[in-house]
């Protein structure tokens, strides 16, 4: 699912006929002109969020690649990837959007490849984020009460790197194919936001199963799953082997809080367009676009979460706007006394 404007999709006779499941007739990106905000609020409301989130990721990725041990630390992987695939949602997807809104809904560039472009960016890497984040929730049972599965080079790369690496491979071929390669044709309305259409793949029964359920409700659902029982794991085992907790704490509390961030906003469109595609279209249509817009509010909070627990931050951020410049003091030579 996407986040930042909603679209409706039309199912040919013939594709209704082939399957009992009926493709959601709105998709992942609410149209800005059906949601009850003026332009003028959707373009401000994005731009206060974007300026102060775009600092914050950059801060972030700054303060990880520069510190050796939160650059090695496995946990810190997958929350970079991440933040790698969030940040290009808010420094383009968004930008765009609000040029969009500036223009009441027109597309300034008219072209179809960058209209793809889009499209990758708010479906691909939107949905691609929640699939990670479902990784990382699982990941975390691993390195708290699994550790010794990742304690040698050899075992970390089958259970630590192939995995993250397999999740990008997968999604990137299979968004690359679905929007640059379609098995059908794609539209373009450059007098609307994201360039006024879905990617055709939308009209494909399997694909648009496939990617609603599969990348969307399911992995939304096992991210409540995973965190949910971390979280019953945490309590009994604390209650009853009492192990050092403090050292997990951090890691722990950072999962939770980018969970419930997602957890918040993309559940209920989740469940709309599930029951949509199962053959009740118009259920929840009148608060739909109003879900998908403030989904939004995940790729900007996501990296100010990470910067809250990350260890020594503020003196890393005294740091950066000094320059570490050092105050020098006047010093005072004793000579020596000769009698």
């Amino acid at each position: 699912m996407s986040s930042s404007s909603t679209i409706q999709t039309d199912i040919t006779d013939d594709a209704l006929l082939s399957t009992n499941l009926s493709v959601n007739d709105t998709s992942d990106f609410p149209d800005l002109s059906a949601v009850g905000f003026s332009y003028t609020f959707q373009f401000w409301y994005l731009l206060v969020c974007e300026i102060p989130s775009l600092a914050c990721y950059l801060f972030v990725f700054i303060y990880i690649l520069t510190e050796k041990t939160q650059r090695r630390a496995l946990h810190n992987h997958s929350m970079l990837v991440l933040l790698i695939i969030c940040f290009p949602i808010v420094l383009f997807d968004y930008s765009w959007t609000i040029d969009s809104c500036r223009r009441e809904g027109e597309v300034w560039f008219q072209g179809s490849f960058l209209c793809q472009v889009w499209w990758l960016f708010d479906y691909g890497f939107y949905n691609t984020s929640v699939v990670i984040l479902a990784w990382s929730s699982f990941q975390r049972h691993i390195l708290i009460f699994h550790s010794n599965l990742v304690s040698t080079k050899r075992k970390r790369l089958f259970i630590h790197y192939f995995p993250l690496t397999f999740i990008l491979v997968y999604l990137t071929i299979f968004y690359i194919y679905v929007i640059f390669f379609p098995p059908c044709e794609n539209q373009y309305d450059f007098t609307s936001a994201v360039c006024g259409d879905y990617p055709c793949y939308f009209t494909v029964p399997v694909l648009a199963i496939w990617d609603n359920i599969v990348h969307g409700l399911i992995c939304t659902f096992l991210i409540a799953i995973f965190n949910i029982t971390l979280l019953i794991r945490i309590i009994w085992q604390k209650r009853h082997q009492r192990p050092n907790w403090k050292r997990y704490r951090k890691m722990v509390v950072q999962l939770l809080s980018i969970s419930a961030v997602y957890l918040c906003f993309n559940t209920a469109p989740s469940i709309i367009v599930t029951v949509q595609m199962a053959g009740y279209p118009d259920w929840g249509a009148d608060v739909y676009n109003y879900f998908f817009f403030f989904t939004t509010s995940i790729q900007f909070l996501v990296p100010f979460i990470c910067l809250l627990h990350l260890p020594n931050k503020f003196r890393k951020i005294r740091k950066l706007i000094t320059g570490n410049r050092r105050r020098v003091m006047p010093g005072v030579i004793v000579r020596p006394i000769h009698h």
